[in-house]
């Protein structure tokens, strides 16, 4: 890790976990419950999770905790030409697909299929299980000298 303690980094990161966690059972009492507002809050709480899990990553290769969410995407642009694993993975591309189906068609709009929700939500497991391989080799970076 780059000058931050890899307590912080996986506590972050334990946090995407957390909340991911919260947005399934959110999901499964919105559908027993027939409460959209619940399902519309799990989206949010997707979105939530996949912004902690880059703000592990960008901690664990050095980036200082982002300030605003476009501050968050630069920085992970930047991250994503310095290191080819995150280039490889698309994770840029993948956050920006969590933002707009679960924060702004679902969360704003409701707009999504319960099965869509799901594997949305599905996706946001799967990026923050990424961001952890990636955290865990970044005593080593795959491709580069982050500074």
């Amino acid at each position: 890790m780059y000058g931050v303690s890899s307590l912080d980094v996986f506590s972050v990161l334990e946090e995407a976990k957390k909340v991911l966690s919260k947005a399934f059972e959110e999901l499964g009492e919105g559908v027993k419950s027939r409460d959209m507002l619940r399902i519309r809050d799990a989206c949010e709480k997707g979105w939530l999770a996949t912004v902690k899990a880059v703000d592990a990553l960008l901690l664990s290769y050095g980036f200082e905790e982002a300030k605003t969410h476009i501050d968050r995407r630069r920085k992970l642009r930047d991250l994503s030409r310095k290191v080819r694993g995150v280039e490889e993975l698309g994770i840029y591309d993948r956050v920006e697909a969590r933002r707009s189906t679960l924060h702004s068609d679902c969360f704003y709009s409701g707009a999504l299929t319960l099965e869509e929700v799901e594997e949305e939500l599905r996706k946001v497991e799967k990026l923050i299980e990424d961001a952890e391989k990636l955290i865990k080799g970044s005593d080593h970076p795959p491709s580069s000298n982050v500074s």
